[in-house]
């Protein structure tokens, strides 16, 4: 399809215009440079010949030439384009010579030729003899006796204008050799730029598609190069994002599944009686523990999508961290203990208050510990550390698990995503990184995470100390 609109057209309109301005100008200022330099060359050239001419005309006299020798002498000092005429003192043509080689003689308009007499200065009189404005005329006197018939010389010459027409021609044939060169480059330049371009809206064409395999060559070093290069990049991403969203699906599908199956038949098998007395209690703790795994992945789904609408708001207020932890550590503390995993808070003896939204850190710190209990050994410690640095606290999680490669260090932050390790430990959501690094952007700060692998992971970020308030508006929450 024809697109007279398109990059292509816009590109050689815009090429014209500057390439007819740039030789509108070069031109205007070429022929006023060209023709002075060209009158005052055929200026010259024509004193000369009047000099020379009288030179010979007083020879011919003092010498005895014959009318023949004369013009032949005239028809050979007079150069090409140019006519020699020869006046008396009536102003009545003696003689007129033209180089045969430049076309002979040319008519003189008695007009011109009449103004050309009249004027003060015979020496040099530039005129129009043809009175087309082609032709120039100079006139100068023989300077001998005055009993000669031979009284004044003029000398009509063509050579200005057919000199300037060479150049004239010349500097158009220029301009539309580069007229016809630079269409064909700015065309192969164009067509190979808008192809490219046409190329990448197909291929962004099929992204939206869903088709994330997209590859766009992308070796030119340009802007269109960058562009190509970009496509690429948020194709891989969108492809790795896709997969990870198809991964979360069938996870959450489990997830879901699983509990709602144990449950289910933890329920069915008390109602029919199968279950003995003794085993009951065990039974609904079981139950209970379940229910409590489909709330925090409920709950984390239900994040997602506050964050994706940007409805996650906080409400900083100055609270007793410390406190928040040891009530935090003693919630989870029975879930680790039957693995055998000890939680530790570390650091400041003294309480720390900070100035943050207190439901939003707990889960902060609830999805880090989560994680360092889920990637730890049995029988290992996790730390929580909070210190005093400077004007902030600075607050770590530790475990002493199975550690993170570095190659997924910068990937444990998106959505969705969970390493291999983490699905060969426990079942996650993929979700509790994500809004951990969201939560904390919403505070004006960020975690940070140092890991290896069999050594442990160790997740740390700071928050703003705050004074104690005389009335602490939330409890210690220790041990609920």
């Amino acid at each position: 399809m024809r697109r007279y609109g398109g990059i292509t057209v816009k590109l050689l309109l815009a090429f014209f215009a500057v390439l007819l301005i740039s030789f509108a100008i070069t031109m205007f200022v070429s022929d006023r440079f060209v023709r002075t330099q060209l009158r005052d060359r055929n200026d010259q050239m024509e004193a000369r010949q009047l000099d020379v001419t009288a030179a010979l005309v007083r020879s011919a006299y003092r010498e005895q030439w014959s009318r023949a020798q004369l013009t032949s002498a005239l028809q050979m000092s007079g150069g090409p384009n140019r006519t020699i005429v020869i006046l008396n003192s009536a102003g009545e043509v003696v003689l007129q010579s033209g180089n045969p080689n430049a076309g002979g003689t040319v008519e003189l308009d008695s007009q011109a030729l009449k103004e050309t007499l009249a004027a003060r200065d015979k020496r040099w009189r530039p005129g129009d003899a043809s009175g087309e404005g082609k032709i120039r005329i100079a006139a100068g006197p023989v300077g001998g006796e005055l009993t000669w018939n031979a009284q004044t010389i003029l000398v009509v010459s063509q050579a200005f204008q057919q000199d300037f027409n060479v150049f004239s021609g010349l500097f158009r044939n220029i301009m539309i050799t580069m007229l016809v060169v630079s269409t064909i480059m700015v065309l192969i330049v164009s067509r190979g730029m808008t192809a490219r371009l046409r190329r990448m809206t197909q291929a962004a064409r099929d992204i939206a598609k869903g088709k994330f395999d997209i590859r766009l060559p992308d070796r030119h070093r340009d802007e269109i190069g960058e562009l190509a290069a970009s496509l690429n990049h948020m194709s891989a991403e969108l492809g790795s994002l896709d997969r990870m969203r198809r991964e979360f699906s069938a996870n959450v599908s489990h997830d879901l599944r699983s509990p709602l199956t144990s449950i289910g038949g933890f329920v069915e098998a008390m109602l029919d009686g199968a279950v003995p007395p003794d085993k009951e209690m065990h039974y609904l703790g079981l139950v209970r523990e379940q229910t409590q795994r489909m709330n925090r992945l409920v709950n984390d789904l239900l994040d997602v999508a506050r964050m994706e609408a940007g409805q996650l708001e906080i409400s900083p207020v100055p609270y007793n961290l410390s406190s928040w932890i040891r009530g935090l550590l003693a919630r989870m503390s029975p879930d680790a203990g039957r693995r055998g995993i000890k939680l530790e808070l570390i650091g400041d003896a003294e309480d720390l208050w900070v100035e943050a939204d207190p439901d939003r850190i707990d889960q902060v710190l609830a999805n880090l510990a989560l994680n360092a209990i889920q990637f730890s050994p049995n029988g290992r410690t996790v730390q929580v550390e909070a210190v005093r640095d400077g004007d902030r606290a600075r607050i770590s999680v530790r475990d002493r698990g199975v550690g993170i490669p570095g190659g997924e260090l910068d990937k444990i932050w998106q959505r969705f995503y969970k390493s291999d390790k983490a699905r060969s430990a426990r079942t996650g959501s993929g979700l509790g990184l994500a809004i951990v690094q969201f939560v904390l952007e919403k505070h004006g700060t960020a975690a940070s995470v140092d890991s290896a692998e069999g050594v442990g992971t160790v997740f740390t970020f700071s928050l703003p100390l705050a004074e104690q308030p005389s009335n602490p508006p939330y409890s210690a929450r220790e041990g609920v």
